[in-house]
């Protein structure tokens, strides 16, 4: 896990200006901070997937029509969840107290570290799978609805595994969190494993802050 200065300036919505060395410092600052503070989890599990789209065996179906498409002609998928602790809360509330530019700062490093832990799991995962893997899917990307979160959470037992627990309201705790779905192809896993990153090209949400240019 790390924090890339180039994402951590993407993220807060940085096209090409200039940084002046106080600046960066700052960012440093909080990328150091929020690494200090990080305490990764994950866990993750390997599911048959069924023409209707059901997690087989499971009674749940995968809705939308982006992830059947992102999906189509796998047999098998990943369910996985990651966090990286409710430490980056705490510390967010303290900052927020203090700057809201402290605050923003450091958010926005915590952002860029759940993303990057999640790349090294796909990646682990991808060496140990034996075939091809697809860039991870996670709910409320597309129309694959955020109400599939509480579904991977209790399929996964998030709570008492990593300590993950999904609301009411379909919402995480700990906030950096990410549930998502890696789809597992036929064709063989590539000769360098370079994990299953999210792909912004899947999403339809063109108007993302965050999106990835192609």
């Amino acid at each position: 896990m790390q924090i890339d200065r180039n994402e951590f300036l993407r993220y807060l919505g940085w096209r090409g200006q200039e940084t002046d060395e106080a600046f960066t410092k700052k960012l440093d600052g909080a990328a150091k901070r929020c690494l200090e503070l990080a305490a990764p989890r994950s866990v993750c599990r390997r599911f048959a997937l069924t023409e209707e789209m059901e997690l087989a065996g499971t009674g749940v179906f995968l809705e939308g029509k982006d992830i059947r498409a992102h999906l189509d002609g796998c047999r098998e998928a990943f369910l996985f969840a990651a966090t990286i602790g409710g430490e980056e809360e705490r510390e967010l509330t303290r900052l927020s107290a203090k700057s809201a530019f402290e605050a923003l700062l450091f958010d926005t490093a915590c952002s860029c570290a759940i993303e990057s832990y999640c790349d090294d799991v796909c990646a682990d995962l991808q060496k140990s799978c034996g075939k091809a893997l697809l860039p991870r899917f996670s709910c409320g990307y597309g129309d694959f609805p955020l109400t599939a979160q509480k579904d991977i959470c209790r399929l996964l037992r998030t709570d008492a595994n990593i300590g993950l627990c999904c609301d009411e309201s379909f919402l995480l705790t700990p906030r950096k969190s990410v549930t998502a779905v890696v789809g597992i192809t036929d064709a063989p896993a590539p000769a360098e494993a370079k994990g299953c990153g999210h792909d912004c090209a899947a999403c339809q949400m063109h108007g993302c802050a965050f999106r990835k240019e192609s």
